[in-house]
């Protein structure tokens, strides 16, 4: 019987190609579709975000019934009216802000973008409404804002509406406590502060950096920032004005990863999906991924990680604690169809998978057999799994089934002299390349049993660690390896019936032992191998 498995997706955005919900949507499809035991998988799907564009929607989905949204009316970062979503809950006491809805920059046409002319204003009057509401909490995310203002425009809107900048309070006079969602750790001012790392994808060019940090400086200055404080940069400085506030700055995935109990998932689950849409250098350096793995550690988890490119060296990502990467950058280079149907590739539409496994690598004789199957779209049955884990009876009884229903499938045998000639592991991924070199349907992806592969043709390849007990293409692969070695091994009985090989299938049992001992060796036994009696022969 296949086991239930408890499967955790955990994603980030693909920034400008899909929201997290999206990713974590399609990713759950290629469960169901290419997962043994995906139909009937416990999936819990929890979208992530960093602070920025998406934020309002994670939090709202992790809250559910318990929190409210509300329309307020604003300015956006060209102090022109609109109207933003202020989502409300802990029954009214609290508030979360995502300040791209408000001053964000998506919401600006390129030739609006002019961080000379932006504010931060229209997120002040958010706050003061959320006070007038008598909130007690403020939770604000402030990624992929349009400003570098430092936070000037908040505060004078705070001031305004008679908030203190000193003891930000509401109505009742109660004290209001501020939590920031963001993914940055630039400090304010400097080479890697808030103008010279963020401007000019805000709109700035190489003059109008020297201006907006020569103003930065004097307006921290005077109103006191601390242009040292780490992420005090986030936002165009938003980072350390609301800190000024007493705000409490943490990473946006530790916000939201505590807000949905995180943690506890993780220790439940079977199976971590996560991803983003560039995995890089800074995916492990404070973002989702990089609290997923630390997070994932004390259980001795492994994550995999599903990204839309990946520019990290397998070395870097594997050191971290990832179990695989899968880049949609593999199957479609393209980096604009990549971008744009982003939700196909992931959900594994129209992608077709060679799965690849072997049977007799630990035998005394006989071949090694490899075999190489894709399967059609869909295709299941409630006994494919791992060849181990079957009868021979249901062994027997998938293997027509999958050799009928297979999009393409092949099985080749590699001998004990070629064994003996180039070591079993050698022997065993030789053996696969020829099964897949005999397909008759071009693979998008080859996924392979184990831990060790090596390149064949242009075409990506993963090796998955007991991917014939979690991979359905792998397990059908696995079926066939199996059952024609068993087949062959059954004929060779015939012709040395002495060895027992139509029981064992020549592994190396004590009745198989105990034969080569009485009898020798025969021309099919792998020499290489440690074998008993081996300097006796039968030729």
């Amino acid at each position: 019987m296949t086991k239930i498995r408890n499967i955790l997706i955990v994603p980030d955005k693909f920034k400008g190609s899909l929201t997290a919900a999206g990713v974590a949507d399609a990713l759950e499809r290629a469960v169901r579709r290419y997962m043994v035991g995906g139909a009937q998988a416990q999936v819990e799907k929890l979208p992530m975000a960093d602070g920025g564009d998406g934020s309002l929607e994670v939090v709202e989905a992790v809250l559910g019934a318990a929190c409210e949204r509300v329309m307020v009316d604003t300015v956006d970062a060209l102090m022109r009216p609109v109207q933003a979503p202020l989502l409300l809950f802990d029954k009214g006491r609290g508030a979360f802000i995502e300040m791209a809805k408000v001053c964000g920059l998506a919401m600006l046409a390129e030739e609006e973008r002019n961080p000379e002319k932006t504010t931060t204003y229209g997120l002040g009057l958010m706050m003061a409404a959320a006070l007038a509401r008598g909130c007690q909490k403020l939770v604000i995310g402030i990624g992929g804002s349009a400003t570098n203002d430092g936070g000037e425009g908040l505060f004078r809107a705070l001031s305004e509406r008679e908030a203190s900048l000193r003891r930000v309070e509401n109505p009742r006079g109660e004290r209001v406590t501020i939590t920031v969602a963001c993914d940055v750790d630039n400090p304010l001012l400097g080479p890697n502060g808030a103008t010279m790392v963020y401007g000019t994808q805000k709109g700035a060019d190489p003059a109008m950096l020297e201006r907006l940090e020569g103003r930065m400086e004097r307006w921290a200055e005077k109103a006191e920032l601390d242009v040292t404080l780490p992420g005090g940069g986030a936002a165009g400085g938003v980072g350390a004005a609301l800190a000024k506030l007493g705000a409490e700055l943490k990473p946006g995935w530790q916000l939201f990863g505590e807000m949905a109990g995180l943690e506890a998932k993780i220790a439940e689950a079977d199976v971590i999906l996560t991803g983003e849409g560039a995995f890089d250098s800074q995916s492990l350096d404070g973002k989702l991924i990089s609290g997923i793995l630390s997070y994932c550690k004390p259980y001795k988890k492994k994550p995999v990680v599903v990204c839309g490119c990946c520019t990290l060296p397998a070395s870097v990502w594997k050191k971290a604690g990832v179990a695989d990467v899968y880049a949609l950058s593999e199957i479609e280079p393209d980096k604009q169809r990549s971008h744009t149907e982003a939700a196909r590739l992931l959900s594994g539409v129209e992608t077709r998978i060679a799965g690849c496994d072997e049977a007799g690598r630990g035998c005394l004789a006989g071949p090694v057999f490899a075999a190489a199957v894709i399967l059609p779209e869909g295709f299941d049955h409630p006994l494919l799994t791992d060849s181990k884990q079957l009868t021979e009876t249901q062994r027997n009884e998938l293997r027509p089934i999958i050799e009928r229903e297979a999009l393409a499938w092949a099985v080749t045998p590699v001998d004990a002299a070629e064994i003996d000639r180039i070591n079993i592991l050698n022997a065993s991924i030789e053996g696969m390349k020829r099964s897949l070199d005999q397909l008759t349907v071009q693979p998008d992806l080859v996924l392979v049993d184990g831990n060790r592969f090596k390149p064949w043709r242009d075409i990506p390849s993963h090796t998955v660690v007991k991917g014939d007990a979690t991979v359905r293409a792998i397990a059908a692969a696995s079926i066939l390896a199996k059952t024609h070695r068993d087949e062959y091994m059954r004929k060779l009985a015939r012709e040395y019936p002495q060895y027992g090989w139509d029981r064992n299938m020549a592994y190396p049992t004590e009745e198989h032992r105990a034969a080569i001992r009485q009898h020798g060796v025969t021309p099919y036994h792998r020499k290489s191998f440690n074998l008993p009696g081996s300097e006796d022969t039968l030729f």
